[in-house]
């Protein structure tokens, strides 16, 4: 899928933060509740556009090989949830073809070894704590993270997402 298809679901989370400091800047007296609660919120945003992100890959993989494997594909991944861990994308690739699981593991860790040498953070680690994040506020109401935090943590995660979709891409 076109790099500009995932992007338009980053853009929108971008679009999002900007609007949040926006209307409620870090500076606005007593809104720091409904700044956690904002950020909150966010992070399911932010993990929902990860599902998205998931199943336009899948089923447009599977378009390119077959209308009918494209229909299998839309209705076998519309049920994704937005708790779709590293593990869960190694399993996709494995089901599709094994070529695309080794592309993958390798995309992975090119991408994860390159950013942490140049600034110490791991891609991997940082999506994982989307998720995590995500599932405490979703289930529990749990206000752990800013909105800055959250955003800042997602640029890095989203790498995850472009290697699993470049590794569909053969890029």
């Amino acid at each position: 899928m076109p790099r500009a298809d995932l992007d338009f679901h980053f853009d929108r989370i971008e679009n999002l933060v900007q609007e949040m400091n926006q209307f409620v800047p870090q500076t606005l007296m007593g809104a720091l509740g409904f700044r956690a609660d904002l950020a909150g919120l966010l992070v399911v945003t932010i993990a929902a556009s990860y599902e998205s992100c998931v199943k336009d890959t899948l089923v447009s993989y599977a378009g390119r090989h077959h209308a009918a494997f494209e229909t299998f594909a839309t209705n076998n991944y519309r049920r994704l949830n937005s708790r779709i861990s590293v593990g869960d994308l190694y399993g996709y690739t494995g089901t599709f073809d094994a070529t695309v699981e080794t592309r993958f593991k390798a995309l992975l860790a090119e991408r994860k070894a390159r950013l942490n040498d140049r600034i110490g953070k791991n891609i991997e680690t940082a999506y994982k704590q989307i998720l995590s994040w995500r599932h405490d506020f979703a289930h529990a109401g749990t206000r752990n993270t800013t909105i800055e935090e959250a955003a800042n943590t997602h640029r890095l995660a989203k790498r995850v997402l472009y290697a699993f979709d470049d590794a569909f891409c053969g890029r």
